[in-house]
This record gives structure tokens, sequence and C-alpha cells, in this order.
């Protein structure tokens, strides 16, 4: 009896330390590729909560607008977020864990479509575009002014603000934009623009055990045809 009191705080010690860790996972609502909803988490929240799962790690899904998600990231340790495009602005302040996909941006509009960033900015007034997201640095970097970019907020409709003729163009992410095509009048869609590798990222202090891990991970996904799958069950078959 004395023999089994005196073990008992190392099994109970024990049984802590082999208690899965719980990674925070930050994501903004931007469907198909991030969503918060009872069916799944959008093509790259399913992908990291799959491969955190496979690693060995609990995941505590953190969703909320993306300006805060990226602060949060950078601000603590060990959280993971996505979708994010590696660009040179973000380089140095995340740790880049796996790649998820390549993914393309384009404009909607109701006229005819573009077929390059510089005829876009010479052609529309006023363009559409997520704050703090990949499209927002991407038209600055082409050359857009201030005046030509209307940040979106929470709540607007992006698709209806082109059709209202609030703004001349929506610049996002194919997926998500013909993702959000409904049934109204028909959008123009312009030619895929400004590739960039879709990311799992972490903070920058970042454990390099989680992130060797979360990669091997992922890349066994995309081995066994699991990432696929994925990419499928949410890409619109439009």
């Amino acid at each position: 009896m004395r023999l089994l009191t005196c073990l008992l705080p190392l099994l109970l010690c024990c049984s802590a330390v082999a208690e899965p860790r719980t990674i925070q996972l930050f994501m903004p609502d931007a469907p198909p590729l991030a969503l918060q909803g009872e069916d799944g988490h959008g093509i790259t929240g399913d992908a990291a909560i799959k491969a955190l799962q496979r690693a060995g790690y609990r995941v505590a899904v953190q969703n909320m607008p993306w300006p805060r998600a990226q602060k949060r990231t950078q601000e603590l340790r060990d959280a993971l977020i996505v979708p994010l495009s590696r660009t040179t602005e973000r380089e140095g302040l995340y740790t880049w864990v796996v790649n998820i996909q390549p993914l393309y941006r384009a404009f909607f509009t109701l006229d005819d479509p573009v077929a390059s960033l510089e005829e876009a900015r010479q052609r529309y007034r006023l363009v559409a575009v997520g704050l703090g997201s990949a499209q927002e640095e991407i038209l600055r970097r082409a050359g857009f002014t201030r005046d030509q970019l209307y940040a979106l907020k929470l709540g607007d409709r992006p698709i209806q603000l082109v059709r209202r003729g609030r703004v001349d163009a929506w610049f996002t992410t194919d997926l998500e934009g013909r993702h959000q095509w409904d049934d109204g009048p028909a959008l123009a869609m312009s030619a895929l623009l400004a590739p960039q590798d879709m990311y799992i990222a972490c903070s920058l202090r970042c454990d390099p055990q989680l992130v060797q891990s979360v990669h091997d991970a992922l890349e066994g996904m995309r081995v066994d045809g699991s990432l696929q799958r994925i990419i499928e069950r949410y890409v619109p078959n439009r």
C-alpha cells in the first residue's frame, strides 16, 4: 500500500506528460479556403487540422478577422495560421511550415475581363480587396494607389458591391470568388494572376519539432491522396 502511495504521483505525472499538446490554429472566414462550420473548416483549415492530428496534437481553432488572426499569431509562441500566402512582406514574420498548394488571384467584374495587373490598374477606379490580405499587398506592389483600393469590412458582400456599382471589381483568390459566385447577373473573371504558394505557417517563435512533424504529416497527406480529397470537397464545380 505504501509502495502504491509513493508511485501514484509518478504515475499521474507520466499520464500528464502523455496528454497530447493543444495547438492554437488561427483562421479567418474566407470560404472555401477557411471557414467556421459544423461540417468542416475549408480547404486549408481541414488540411491543417488533419496534419496536426496526424502529428499527435490537439487543435483549438480560433476564427477571427484576418488582421487580428495575423497579429495574434505573431504575438504568440507555437501558434499556427492558415491560409497564409508567402509574400516578401511576410517572410520574416512567420515560420513557414509547409506549402499546401499554389493559389491564383483574379478580378471579378461586370466589364470585359482584364488580362494583367497593369491593365486593371489603368482601367479600374476602385477595387474591393481584403484588408491585410496578400491580395492587398499584390495590388500595392503593382502600383495601385490607396484611393484605388476599397478595404472590405466585416459584413461586406463584395460581389454585391460590384453589381451595385460601388466598386469596379473585386480582387480575390479565384477559389473564393468562384465559391461566392451566386445565381445573380453574371460576373466576368479575369485571367488567373499572381500565383503564390499557400502555406500553413507558425509563429516566428515556433518549436522545431512542431514544425517538422506538421510538415511531414501534410506531405504524407499529399502522398496518400487525403489532401487532394479535402481540396475536391470544397472546390466548386463551375
